[in-house]
């Protein structure tokens, strides 16, 4: 199965977890967080209203393994939020993560195919660049695998 297909579910995943959320931006605006696939979006710095940067949820491909008992993708879920206030900045990141952890546990299947597997690690370093505020999941996805094109199945197909 193609890894970005699952990216791309689960950025959609995702977006149903945090689509209610209103954190403030950089300018003082609120608004729910983009969930983007890879990499936050390059800047025009020419475009002073683009969208800014936070807040953000950020779906990155890790790795991926296939072997006898199946296949598997890791894949790390970044989220950011900015606030001046030390007290709100870390509490509107356990926010962004309490709403995905738990939409994540609660439907663990995604994208028709795909799979959340246990155990769902959250991790917040002790040491952060405030007024930004960040913390990720690490988690491991089942994903199809490929069957072999043995002559069982191509007599199965022909069928």
């Amino acid at each position: 199965m193609n890894v970005s297909i699952m990216l791309d579910e689960l950025v959609k995943h995702i977006q149903k977890a945090t689509e209610k959320l209103q954190l403030v931006t950089q300018k003082g605006t609120a608004r729910a967080p983009q969930v983007v696939s890879g990499y936050l979006p390059p800047k025009d710095p020419k475009d002073i209203d683009g969208v800014e940067d936070f807040p953000y949820v950020i779906i990155r491909y890790l790795s991926d393994n296939s072997d006898d008992d199946g296949a598997t993708a890791q894949v790390k879920v970044i989220c950011g939020v900015y606030s001046d206030d030390d007290q709100r900045g870390w509490q509107d990141l356990m926010n962004v993560m309490n709403a995905i952890r738990t939409h994540l546990l609660r439907q663990m299947a995604f994208g028709k195919c795909f799979s959340v597997e246990l155990p769902v690690k959250r991790e917040i370093p002790e040491e952060q660049g405030a007024p930004y505020w960040e913390g990720w999941f690490t988690l491991e996805i089942s994903i199809p695998t490929i069957l072999e094109e043995d002559d069982y199945v191509k007599r199965f197909f022909a069928e």
